[in-house]
């Protein structure tokens, strides 16, 4: 389903004022609520042709383009899972086709040609399918692995509306999806800053402009990916197989 996305860049110091704006009317989804500091860790590598197409349509500003990642949630063990994910934005409206794999899979998966429908459930299958399509199709390879804790919200009043902080973002260099977890060679971006997301579908409900006016924050077309590349200024040595 697509739904629409703003983000704005927001100052840390302002946090805990926004927190408290906006309780009344949302709360911590399962994911938040269930870590003892209600926030979770989001990882992803991305991943990118030899041109650094994805990268390069972001910075045009093209209005139908797609990214490709591999997202995974806190630490790693032996059931960890993960998300292939080609998120596609339409303009203002955005989606995700989504297939969760074991991570421990994810390097076969993406070797193999033939994959088993069995391992996918609640239609994943065709989603998988599709991200092994533009893998193998446009000679995709892992760039940056892009990694922040996030306090993700839902609407107390019945909507669709979900919010996100996402926070202390850091990024390193990735040449392989068996790097989702690292902890390496840390680069940061956005210091003193917090991206706040709000996703709808529909109706945006009536508060939400207010407490955005009310902190005079302006929509931004942040992303995470662009940040986390420009920070490292992608070299030949590191990818001797990429165009710039």
């Amino acid at each position: 389903m697509q739904r629409i996305e703003y983000k704005y860049l927001v100052p840390v110091e302002k946090l805990e004022g926004l927190r408290n704006e906006i309780s009344p009317y949302l709360n911590y989804d399962p994911h938040t609520a269930s870590q003892p500091d209600k926030e979770y860790t989001v990882r992803s590598i991305y991943l990118d042709t030899p041109s650094l197409k994805s990268y390069y349509e972001k910075i045009a500003g093209l209005k139908i383009r797609n990214k490709f990642r591999i997202r995974g949630y806190n630490s790693v063990d032996e059931n960890s899972y993960t998300f292939l994910e080609i998120k596609r934005k339409d303009a203002e409206y955005v989606s995700k086709d989504r297939a969760l794999l074991l991570f421990k899979n994810v390097n076969d998966f993406l070797l193999s040609s033939d994959i088993d429908e069995s391992d996918f459930q609640n239609g994943q299958y065709k989603s998988a399918k599709n991200f092994l399509y533009y893998f193998n199709g446009y000679g995709l390879q892992p760039v940056v692995l892009v990694v922040y804790e996030r306090e993700a919200f839902t609407c107390a009043l019945g909507s669709n509306l979900r919010v996100t902080f996402d926070k202390n973002l850091r990024s390193s260099l990735v040449h392989s999806t068996d790097m989702l977890f690292s902890e390496e060679k840390w680069k940061r971006s956005l210091v003193n800053f917090f991206v706040l997301e709000i996703k709808y579908y529909k109706v945006l409900p009536y508060w939400v402009p207010q407490v955005i006016n009310k902190y005079k924050l302006q929509r931004e077309a942040i992303s995470k990916y662009t940040i986390c590349v420009d920070e490292h200024r992608i070299n030949k040595k590191f990818y001797p197989n990429i165009s710039l």
